[in-house]
């Protein structure tokens, strides 16, 4: 389904945010390929989907992924270990769309959510700290291909 926008009259089709399900693990991983220098592969994916404790969504868009979330949790504690948005849909809300689908899903069951993030992606440190994440570690050398610093960082979860 297609609406026109008043602001410049373009056309954007709708979208909707589903749970992570096996059905979406080849896409997924053909975004992630896309986006990371080091992907997950599909075997993590699945392993990850079959784990209780974790959460994931996507965000469809007619018939593909436009992006999508992976998140573990232990106790009242969340790990966001992939927030990816396809190029083409970038800066259009639906990064933040899926972050409050897990959070809403969460609410109540953790409290504060932990992430690493490359030193050199300003572009998703942004959308962190916008989502009210704050800097409170970092790593030098944690990643590989290229060789990079992680910056730690956490949020605090609305319980309402």
């Amino acid at each position: 389904m297609y609406r026109k926008e008043e602001a410049g009259m373009t056309q954007r089709a709708e979208r909707s945010i589903e749970l992570f399900s096996p059905e979406n693990i080849h896409s997924v991983s053909v975004l992630a390929k896309q986006c990371f220098t080091t992907p997950w592969s599909e075997e993590i994916y699945r392993r990850e989907l079959e784990n209780p404790q974790s959460v994931g969504f996507i965000c469809k868009i007619g018939n593909g992924i436009a992006g999508f979330i992976h998140c573990n949790y232990v106790l009242d504690e969340l790990t966001l270990n992939t927030l990816c948005v396809a190029p083409e849909y970038r800066r259009q809300g639906i990064a933040r769309a899926l972050w409050e689908a897990v959070t809403a899903l969460m609410r109540g069951v953790c409290t504060v959510c932990y992430l690493e993030v490359r030193e050199s992606n300003l572009p998703a440190r942004t959308l962190y700290e916008s989502l009210g994440f704050r800097q409170n570690g970092y790593r030098p050398r944690y990643y590989s291909e290229p060789e990079e610093a992680a910056v730690l960082m956490q949020c605090t979860l609305e319980s309402e």
